[in-house]
């Protein structure tokens, strides 16, 4: 069961990679002038920096469940990056908007 959690959390820890992009590409959710007066920009930053820091301490919480040897508890504190990843992942990829159908907006 330990190999299995250290293999989520190296998946887990690769999942930093393509973090770093959208990071980076985050701040263009203060393109509009007047979006830093809106809380969905602030909200969509905040959410996309904590990333780093559940990673940590998920894994962090994971290990104090290996010590007192419940394992089932740990493979789940391991599993939530992960998941996150995945959701955040299809929520992309789907083209689903904070504001709606923005293609339609332009035709």
């Amino acid at each position: 069961m330990k190999v299995i959690i250290i293999i989520l959390q190296v998946i887990g820890g690769l999942t930093l990679i393509p973090w770093f992009g959208i990071a980076g590409l985050s701040f263009m959710a203060f393109d509009d002038p007047e979006s830093y007066k809106k809380i969905a920009p602030w909200v969509f930053i905040a959410s996309i920096f904590a990333y780093p820091f559940i990673l940590g301490m998920s894994f962090w919480k994971s290990w104090e469940e290996v010590s007192i040897a419940n394992l089932n508890s740990a493979l789940v504190f391991t599993c939530i990056p992960i998941l996150i990843f995945v959701v955040a992942y299809l929520f992309i990829t789907r083209g689903s908007s904070l504001y709606g159908n923005i293609s339609e907006k332009y035709k």
